[in-house]
């Protein structure tokens, strides 16, 4: 009889742990950790093992128990099927529902647009907005120091260039996961710059080519950034790249009003005479003479590839129409007689 009683008391006990073990089982995997919505960032990186992003989950509120989650994914097989990104959720999911989420769902990503010929403080402004970063940061990230080792496009600026990305920031459309960030956006832009500025282009622009001598990639890149600003169409790239090599060449001023604008902390605008006469300010090249310290945008492959291949010419001067046509001359009479008849756009 006594026997008896201890079965059934033991029957009953494991019983009572089996529910005990089934309730907590789903309360851990069927009961959301909160009853209201509490949205909640999770990056998942690449080869990210379940336990660490089970641990990362707990951390944020957004499980009950890791443990419950390690034999949830290993019984229901989804420890080899989560996707890497940057995933909205919320503490009022259950387990279930989020390891769905990172398993079968897309990751957030952001759309960004920089378009040719933007200066790192316009880019900055369209990133900011853009809900990527803060503008600072961006501009922060944009120095050239911390790169300059990692990209061996960036080993020959000149030592007393500014120290900023300006010119290699490459304009494109990318899409970035909001944990990538600014600094994850310039490595972005250098890691395209380097694919579409490629080595055999860069090979290309260290020989003397029709029109310009012998050059290295960031002369060339300083000139396309001049022209990316200047105009718009492919045809007048070239030539007006050719333009720039004639004065170069006979010692003029380039006299670009886009620099001296650059220099002012402006993209656009009319300028006064006594701003136009500033030595003060290095990037007025109606007054000095060779090229600007550094680039005054983010050219387009079309610039730089103009400017690696100049169309040589007898023209020292252009300008832009009121109908938006690129006039030439080949001397400042000329020039001022088509500025008469055509007018300055």
């Amino acid at each position: 009889m006594k026997k008896l009683i201890a079965f059934v008391v033991l029957l009953a006990g494991c019983g009572y742990a089996g529910s005990q073990g089934y309730g907590w089982w789903n309360d851990a995997v069927y009961r959301p950790v909160a009853s209201q919505s509490q949205p909640v960032q999770v990056h998942v990186s690449e080869g990210e093992s379940p336990d660490d992003l089970g641990t990362q989950l707990y951390n944020k509120g957004l499980i009950r128990s890791r443990e419950a989650f390690t034999l949830y994914v290993r019984y229901t097989g989804a420890r080899a099927r989560f996707r890497a990104g940057d995933f909205p959720l919320d503490k009022n999911m259950t387990m279930a529902q989020i390891v769905d989420r990172l398993t079968n769902g897309s990751p957030t990503q952001l759309t960004i647009r920089l378009a040719e010929g933007e200066t790192m403080q316009e880019m900055a402004q369209v990133i900011g907005a853009a809900g990527v970063g803060s503008a600072q940061d961006y501009l922060a990230a944009a120095q050239r120091s911390p790169w300059q080792s990692s990209y061996g496009f960036l080993q020959g600026v000149p030592a007393d260039a500014p120290d900023n990305l300006e010119g290699f920031l490459f304009p494109d459309t990318y899409q970035l996961s909001p944990s990538d960030g600014p600094r994850g956006l310039v490595r972005r832009q250098l890691e395209r710059f380097g694919q579409v500025v490629t080595p055999d282009l860069r090979a290309q622009i260290q020989q003397p080519a029709p029109g310009r001598p012998a050059e290295s990639l960031w002369n060339v890149l300083v000139l396309a950034s001049i022209v990316e600003r200047e105009v718009n169409k492919d045809p007048d790239r070239a030539i007006v790249c050719g333009i720039f090599y004639n004065r170069l060449a006979g010692g003029i001023t380039l006299g670009s009003d886009v620099t001296v604008l650059y220099g002012l902390g402006l993209t656009q605008g009319s300028l006064t005479d006594a701003q136009l006469s500033d030595p003060s300010n290095p990037y007025n090249t109606r007054v000095h003479t060779g090229l600007p310290p550094g680039p005054i945008s983010n050219p387009s492959l079309a610039s730089i590839q103009a400017c690696a291949t100049p169309q040589k010419s007898n023209f020292f001067f252009f300008f832009v129409d009121k109908g938006g046509t690129t006039r030439y001359a080949r001397n400042s009479v000329e020039f001022q007689q088509q500025v008469n008849r055509f007018g300055v756009g």
